[in-house]
């Protein structure tokens, strides 16, 4: 605004309408309360609206000459009056609000009412800036990344989620190492400041987004958890899950009642701890082991440290920001690459691949275990099915591996005057014949009898195996 002076009345009602109309949408009311949009959770009255307003003037309009006249004729405007001029007057929240990326207003209009949208455009973004380039960034991936495959997946996921920012991944990089100082921090402050810091929630574990009253989190475009460590099966981890993939979820704040939201955020996670506790064939997220030669105490760790300096340098500048966003925005993804599903066939990587071959050799050790135990011979799948599930968490799909790499044979027989055939898994070097179970020292017997009459069997029912 230009205004050297104010004088006459038609130059005060265009100061009047301008100012009207900067101020208009930073701030809504409800119930005779008024909220900054930027402070939801904070009521404020109408003296602490005028208040704002007019110390905004002063910072934001130092040429205007505010007097008695403008300020009066502002208010009334924002206010008092009831006109058809929405953007000049604050408007009646209805209560609501959402993360709506891409779209540049901050009202969303919604019958007579306004929602808030969550998400504001990065400042950045306003920059006239059309060059395209990674600058230090690229060479710092170079050296995090050990892999070109693992470089290359991460990079179609961000610049996929920037490109589509109006819709949702249903998987998530997990950045993992041993070592500290491996620049995991520095990944997640990248993604931030492409994100903007304003659209993007950054927790120390995961509390926060699984807690009861996680509307702030949730309406975030980028969720960064740093620290995440879960436990396999538990309540948070399957709640984690629900967010990583759900187009839609429940949002609660307090004192207000839970409400079904459209989910666009982006998950990403850190840790020092290897996510020994993810299932076997997880999609939700793609593991990163960033283990190099520049961790704290390693051989390149003043070379790294130096390279980490120049990256925050680099990303303190918005233009440079500016630039690494382009190369995102033009990025193309690898032909295979798919944001809606991970397909760890073609993208597991070395970690990935480690970890799914450990976990199932263990799980196949619990199970083993769990059967010798149990000193059963034959076990009902529906009883086998029920305690791997409840015990060792295995998912159903799983069980006929299983048990075909430990040897057991699967067949149909009717026992117990049931006229219909059940499935029974039977142990290596015994039969089942005729309604009879036949094997080595093993006096033949009616299945009936065996499940009816054999402690052990029953005791696989009720067996707790430490796990």
């Amino acid at each position: 605004m230009n205004h050297k002076t104010n004088e006459g009345t038609d130059n005060n009602q265009a100061i009047i309408n301008e100012l009207a109309a900067a101020y208009g949408q930073q701030f809504v009311r409800k119930d005779s309360k008024f909220f900054d949009v930027a402070h939801l959770n904070t009521a404020l009255s109408r003296n602490d609206v005028e208040m704002m307003v007019l110390n905004r003037i002063q910072e934001e309009f130092p040429d205007v000459t505010l007097t008695n006249p403008i300020l009066r004729g502002v208010f009334d405007l924002l206010i008092v009056s009831r006109h058809p001029d929405r953007n000049r007057s604050i408007q009646v929240w209805n209560g609501a609000s959402s993360c709506l990326p891409g779209q540049s207003d901050q009202l969303v209009s919604e019958r007579g009412a306004v929602s808030i949208n969550t998400w504001t455009v990065p400042r950045y973004r306003s920059l006239r800036v059309n060059a395209a380039d990674f600058g230090i960034v690229g060479d710092f991936l170079d050296f995090i990344f050990q892999q070109e495959v693992e470089k290359e997946l991460f990079l179609d996921w961000l610049s996929w989620c920037l490109q589509n920012e109006g819709q949702k991944p249903t998987w998530a990089p997990f950045l993992y190492s041993k070592s500290k100082g491996t620049g995991k921090s520095t990944l997640c402050r990248i993604m931030a400041e492409v994100f903007g810091h304003e659209n993007t929630s950054v927790q120390n574990n995961l509390d926060k987004l699984t807690q009861q009253f996680n509307a702030t989190v949730l309406r975030s475009k980028l969720v960064i958890s740093e620290e995440t460590h879960l436990k396999q099966g538990s309540v948070k981890g399957n709640s984690v899950k629900t967010y990583i993939t759900d187009a839609h979820v429940l949002v609660e704040q307090k004192g207000k009642e839970a409400v079904r939201e459209r989910n666009v955020t982006c998950f990403a996670f850190t840790s020092n701890f290897a996510p020994t506790w993810m299932e076997e064939g997880e999609r939700r997220y793609a593991v990163f082991e960033l283990e190099h030669d520049g961790r704290s105490g390693g051989p390149s760790a003043m070379e790294f440290s130096a390279q980490v300096g120049e990256v925050h340098a680099f990303l303190d500048d918005p233009e440079n920001v500016a630039r690494l966003y382009n190369a995102l925005i033009q990025r193309k993804q690898a032909e295979a690459f798919n944001a809606k599903s991970l397909n760890i066939e073609a993208y597991a990587t070395p970690i990935m691949k480690r970890m799914a071959q450990n976990s199932r050799q263990t799980v196949l050790e619990q199970v083993e275990q769990l059967l010798n135990e149990s000193g059963a011979v034959v076990v009902p799948q529906s009883t086998l099915v029920d305690r791997l599930t409840r015990v060792l968490h295995v998912p159903s799909n799983q069980t006929r591996h299983l048990m075909d790499e430990l040897g057991w044979s699967k067949c149909s027989v009717k026992w117990g005057g049931e006229d219909y055939a059940r499935v029974l898994w039977v142990k290596p070097g015994f039969m089942v014949d005729r309604g009879r179970i036949y094997g080595p020292e093993f006096d033949d017997v009616k299945i009936s009898e065996y499940l009816a009459r054999v402690p052990a069997t029953n005791a696989f029912a009720e067996m707790e195996l430490v796990l």
